[in-house]
This record gives C-alpha cells, sequence and structure tokens, in this order.
C-alpha cells in the first residue's frame, strides 16, 4: 500500500514539473511529513493554539520548499548568468517576504504560539536529515574521514 502511494504521489509531483528524480523524493517526503503532522494535530487544533500553530508553520514551510525546489530544477535551464543571479535572488527575496508576512498574520492576528510555528518550519530540515541519512545508508560506498583531506 505504501509503495502505490508513493508511486501515485511521484506520478502526480511529476506531472506538476518535478522532473528531477531527487527533488521529487524531497518534494514528496515533505509533503507526506506534512499530511503527517497535519493528522496528527487536527484532533487537538480546536483546542490547542500549539497545535494548528505547529500546522502552520509546517503548510507555510512546505509551500516555501516547494516553491523553491521546482524554481531550482529550471533555473539550471538559464543561459544567461546575470538572468539566472537575478531570477534566484527576485525569487528568494519575495518568498521570504511572503512567508515573513505569513508568519507575522499568523503570530500578530489568528495569535499562533511561536515555538510551535517554528517547530513546524524545522520539518523541512527534518526532511532533510532523514533523506541524507538514508541515501548514506543505502549506497554502497562509505568514506572514512581521515583528517588528512585538508
Amino acid at each position: 500500500m505504501m509503495k502505490n502511494l508513493r508511486d501515485s504521489l511521484d506520478r502526480w509531483l511529476l506531472r506538476r514539473g518535478y522532473v528531477h528524480p531527487e527533488v521529487r523524493e524531497l518534494v514528496r517526503n515533505q509533503l507526506l511529513l506534512t499530511a503527517l503532522v497535519l493528522l496528527a494535530t487536527l484532533p487537538f487544533s480546536g483546542v490547542s493554539v500549539a497545535a494548528w500553530s505547529l500546522a502552520a508553520g509546517t503548510v507555510i514551510i512546505s509551500a516555501n520548499f516547494c516553491s523553491l525546489a521546482k524554481f531550482g530544477q529550471r533555473i539550471t535551464g538559464y543561459a544567461n548568468r546575470r538572468e539566472a543571479v537575478a531570477a534566484v535572488l527576485a525569487r528568494f527575496y519575495f518568498r521570504l517576504a511572503l512567508s515573513g508576512a505569513a508568519l507575522f498574520a499568523c503570530i500578530v492576528w489568528f495569535g499562533a504560539a511561536p515555538l510551535p510555528l517554528l517547530a513546524g518550519i524545522t520539518t523541512v530540515v527534518v526532511n532533510f536529515l532523514v533523506w541524507g541519512v538514508w541515501r548514506h545508508a543505502g549506497s554502497k560506498t562509505h568514506q572514512t574521514l581521515t583528517g588528512k583531506e585538508a
């Protein structure tokens, strides 16, 4: 069942433009993590500010990450480096301003608790750590650092 869910989600992401397999895997994992957080916090969201704050932080960072991942795949096709840098900077600051506005609205207007909101934002870090450990554990070659590399 999990394989079917993973495969159907991968096909759905591929149709939406996530063509790079590793990017698609990270986006898929972030979406699944977001769904798990939303399912876990749903029963408590009516009675606990912390629950919906955690969910809101997770949704904000997931939207930001999905946008970044999709744009990151497209930016590699730019022939002009100045155009590419300008596009990256413009999109970065736009996402930063949008995320900041969403966080501001959550805290000031809706009364979100800041720590659970930030905990929700860290789900993308958890996603990267788990993905990296999983990839390292699955690789056939492991490099042992001796300290003489530098």
